[in-house]
């Protein structure tokens, strides 16, 4: 088997199973992909207040890496976001950003400078 062969078969996405109480609910947390990652930046790259930057990346991040863990489906979409970031709590949201964050390596507070300014470009954690 060739290299490229290998790197194809290989499995290298990061998943882990996570508990919100809250919600009574356990979904899979699933990194995202080298593309995913990259097109992030594009979430915060406008012209939006910070509040308005930071309800994207979050809502980037839900939909990206949230997943039911029986189906294998996405659990939010961009239709979701509306009633999620506004009825629900910002301590939950929060707690799973932040897991869809740390699944993925990516360092938060490298995020959170990222939408100050849109030339910054958020780094993975090492």
């Amino acid at each position: 088997m060739s290299i490229i062969d290998k790197i194809k078969q290989a499995r290298d996405a990061e998943a882990e199973q996570y508990n919100i109480p809250e919600w009574d609910v356990t979904v899979e947390i699933r990194s995202m992909s080298a593309r995913q990652r990259a097109n992030m930046n594009n979430v915060i790259e406008d012209d939006g207040s910070a509040s308005e930057k930071q309800e994207l990346m979050w809502g980037y991040l839900l939909c990206s890496c949230v997943f039911d863990p029986t189906s294998g489906d996405p659990v939010f979409t961009e239709d979701d976001m509306e009633w999620l970031l506004t009825d629900k709590s910002f301590a939950v949201i929060d707690r799973l950003t932040a897991k869809c964050l740390e699944v993925s390596s990516v360092n938060r507070e490298a995020v959170d400078e990222a939408g100050k300014s849109s030339s910054a470009s958020p780094i993975v954690e090492e």
